[in-house]
């Protein structure tokens, strides 16, 4: 019986780890290290981007240290429940969580969803899309993020990005 049981226990953590969307989470790992771009906005300004992904929690989340002109925000990737997603503690100070919605050939994009980060479109400002393409040879990365508000208006900005390390 208690053979049984063991087995039984071991088939149902195989099934619960095998629904993990792994394949998309696990490239996204290859991001770990450093990157260095110029970030524009379709306001017209523009700031140095520095990017840190490290490998962290046993292998369970990716996490990004970003500075931007200055100002400095953190976002962790990971799987949960079958699901990329990302919670990002943003410069803003909101913290939109956002799922993976698409990914191919090297392009992840990502949307957030409003209600499970308690946001609301009609009384902030918040990240809305974020895209990251990684080139074949993971030296270069193309970086989008829109922000939208409550005044309908959305900005863009993106970064051309290489790996320093």
């Amino acid at each position: 019986m208690k053979n049984l049981l063991f087995i039984l226990t071991m088939v149902f953590a195989f099934t619960l780890n095998a629904n993990i969307n792994s394949n998309d989470f696990d490239k996204l790992k290859k991001l770990e290290g450093k990157w260095f771009g110029m970030l524009e906005r379709t306001d017209g300004t523009s700031d140095m981007l520095n990017l840190e992904y490290s490998i962290t929690s046993n292998g369970s989340a990716l996490l990004e240290e970003s500075n931007t002109g200055g100002v400095e925000m953190l976002s962790i990737f990971n799987n949960h429940n079958d699901e990329v997603l990302i919670t990002h503690y943003c410069g803003l100070q909101n913290k939109p969580i956002l799922n993976l919605v698409g990914s191919s050939d090297g392009t992840f994009k990502f949307k957030t969803d409003a209600k499970r980060s308690g946001l609301s479109r009609d009384k902030e400002n918040f990240v809305d899309t974020w895209t990251i393409s990684v080139s074949e040879d993971g030296q270069e990365m193309h970086y989008e993020y829109t922000v939208i508000g409550p005044d309908g208006a959305t900005l863009t900005a993106t970064a051309k990005l290489k790996r320093m390390s």
